[in-house]
Order: structure tokens, then sequence, then C-alpha cells
């Protein structure tokens, strides 16, 4: 694994990226069930390269570029990022929270939030816990479940907090800067889990300003997805699409004592399998081979847990043709993940080009495959 992760990987940015999009992406607030700030982010960078742009009643973003009469794809990023409502507010001015979507409680003391009103003003705080300083020794030792820890605002009381417009139910959001790295090819931010996937989504779509090709092509932000692929399931019924491509992360193999995913840099990562669908094999087939036209590098992804949209589209009507297209990410489901530029620009180009190939053939053979 070392030397397939360290092996001709770039130390100068690779390829062609839009990074101030990518920073608009990650540092948009959207919290499952929130995801206003983030979809206006996507609408914004697709207004001038959509033919439509509408949303479902849950908040999907659903942009096409229409194409000239043939088949429809859909490229399905989660917009939603994890992360807490204010659950209670004590008397001396603390907020505690409950999760919305799954955080490990390990990584979350001294990390700062964002607390948001429903008149959208934002305060920031820490979220923190009792010191341990006279702790038994076992109560040090144990990790502190979200329910014990509490947000502080840096406030007197309880009569403050309301004064902020701060009430129970209000959202609260991981709080970090968007930060090129040391090597400019490695990207640190929040919500890699999934904005990457809706970004990716979103400059396909703009590479294909101009271009001619014969599907029309989705770029598709869904919501909720981290609280059980729900806007995946209502934008798949608005769009019907095809042929339907997930587009998230999956768990990076390249730090210490890891034992799943793939290497930051590998490229293309082409899911198999996941805990919630079997991607069409025929699809793989196609995607490998446009790889190898291409140029770029792939590797091939099976995790048996979790799972991605591709677990509500598949089972739609009576099937869509689908598979899962992955980013590696190191530290997901916390304040900081890191990525790497070449998995994005490679994804974007392999996209790009499918999705200006496609046609009826090519659906009709990925149809009978399974057949």
């Amino acid at each position: 694994m070392e030397e397939k992760r360290k092996k001709n990987l770039p130390t100068e940015p690779y390829g062609d990226l839009d990074l101030e999009m990518l920073r608009r992406f990650s540092e948009a607030n959207g919290i499952c069930g929130h995801e206003k700030g983030a979809s206006r982010v996507m609408a914004e960078y697709l207004k001038d390269a959509a033919d439509i742009i509408d949303y479902d009643n849950l908040g999907s973003l659903i942009a096409c570029g229409k194409g000239t009469g043939g088949p429809s794809i859909a490229l399905f990023g989660h917009l939603d990022e994890v992360g807490f409502l204010v659950k209670k507010i004590e008397d001396d001015g603390f907020v505690r929270i409950i999760n919305v979507g799954g955080m490990w409680p390990h990584l979350l003391l001294a990390q700062e939030v964002t607390v948001t009103t429903r008149d959208g003003r934002e305060y920031v705080g820490v979220i923190s816990s009792p010191p341990p300083h006279g702790m038994p020794a076992e109560e040090r030792a144990k990790v502190k479940q979200v329910e014990e820890l509490f947000v502080d605002l840096g406030v007197n009381d309880a009569d403050e907090v309301k004064a902020l417009g701060i009430r129970v139910g209000d959202t609260i959001t991981p709080r970090t800067e968007f930060r090129v790295l040391n090597n400019p090819n490695y990207l640190l931010g929040k919500a890699w889990d999934d904005r990457i996937g809706a970004a990716i989504a979103t400059a396909v779509l703009r590479a294909l300003r101009g271009v001619p090709h014969v599907a029309d092509v989705y770029a598709v932000g869904t919501v909720q997805e981290e609280v059980g692929l729900r806007g995946a399931q209502t934008a798949g019924y608005a769009i019907h699409p095809d042929v339907a491509i997930a587009l998230d992360v999956t768990l990076a193999s390249d730090v210490p004592d890891s034992k799943y995913g793939t290497p930051l840099g590998s490229g293309v990562t082409l899911c198999l399998m996941d805990g919630s669908v079997i991607c069409n094999r025929e699809l793989v087939y196609i995607m490998e081979d446009l790889c190898n036209d291409l140029g770029i590098s792939f590797v091939h992804d099976i995790f048996l847990r979790g799972g991605t949209d591709s677990g509500a589209i598949h089972k739609l009507f009576n099937g869509v043709l689908n598979m899962t297209i992955s980013i590696p990410a190191r530290a997901i489901h916390s304040h900081r993940a890191v990525i790497h530029r070449k998995d994005v620009v490679d994804t974007i180009m392999l996209l790009t080009e499918f999705c200006r190939r496609l046609d009826t053939d090519m659906v009709e053979r990925i149809r009978c495959s399974n057949r």
C-alpha cells in the first residue's frame, strides 16, 4: 500500500480545478434537512451551464443540460453534512446538542461550530465538556457521548443566548476554513462528504457547455442522505433517469492502520458493491474502458458497510441502471477532511466524456447486460 500511495503522485498542482468553487461548496452551512446554503452555491455555479434548474419538495437541486433527444443521465452528489441541533439551553447559557447524522464524539471536543438562528444570524461557539482534572481515572478514559457535550457561546446566561435569537431546534454546523495543504494536491475542508460529489456533478455540467451531446445530463444536489438517502429517492422520481451515477466519498486506505478504502491520488475509484447496492457491472466495464481510452488511472472499491445515494436510486420504478464513483477522503464525518486533486480532476474528466458519449445504443447495452 505504501509503495502504491507514493508512486508517481504529483507534487505540483494536478490538472485544472476551480478551487474557489470548492471552497464555497465546502464552507457553506448545510446540515441534513437544512441544505439551502449549499444548494444556493450549487445553483449559482450552474446558472450559466444548465437549461433548467429546479428543486423537489425536500429541497434537492435538479439541474439539466439538455441534449439532442437521447437518453437521460443523472449525476447525484448529496449536499447535506453531518451536524447538530440545539437540544436545550441551560440556565448558565451553555447549549446542549443532538446529532443530525453520525459524528464520532472522539473528534468533537474544542472544535468550533456555527449556530444559525431562524432569521439567518450566525454565532461562533466551541464544543466543550466538564474538565478532566479531578475526574476518576476510569471516567477520564471514557469518550464523552454527544449528549454529555455542550456548546460554549461565551455568554453569561440563558437570557443572553435567547437575546441572540437562538432557540431549540436551531442548526449547529462544523466551522472550518478550506485550505490547500503543503503539497498543493491535498485539499482540506469540511463537508467533503459529500459536497465534493455535488461539486463534481456541477463541474461536469459546466464542462459540457457548448459541447454537443445526445443525452440530457442532470446534475443533482440531493438532501438528507446522511439520515436515510431521502433526497435521492424524491429527486430520482422527479427525473426518472435512464442511467444514474452516485458520487460520494469512500474511506482513505493510506493512513496508519487503515484496513478499508482506497489511497488518495488513485484517480477514479469505481465502486463494485457497498452495503446498499451492487453496481451494474456493464456500466463499470464501460467506465474501465473509458478510463483506459483517456489514460486515467482507476481502482476498485468494495465496502460492505454503509451506503450512498445509489442505495435508493437503483430501486426506483422498475430499476435504474446505476453505479457509484467515489473520492477517497481522510477523516470523513469530522470537522476537517482531506481529499486529493487528482481524484477530483480525473473523475470530472471521465464523467464529462461519458456524458458526451452516452446514447441510446449504450443504454440498451447496459440494460441488456442483466438479461
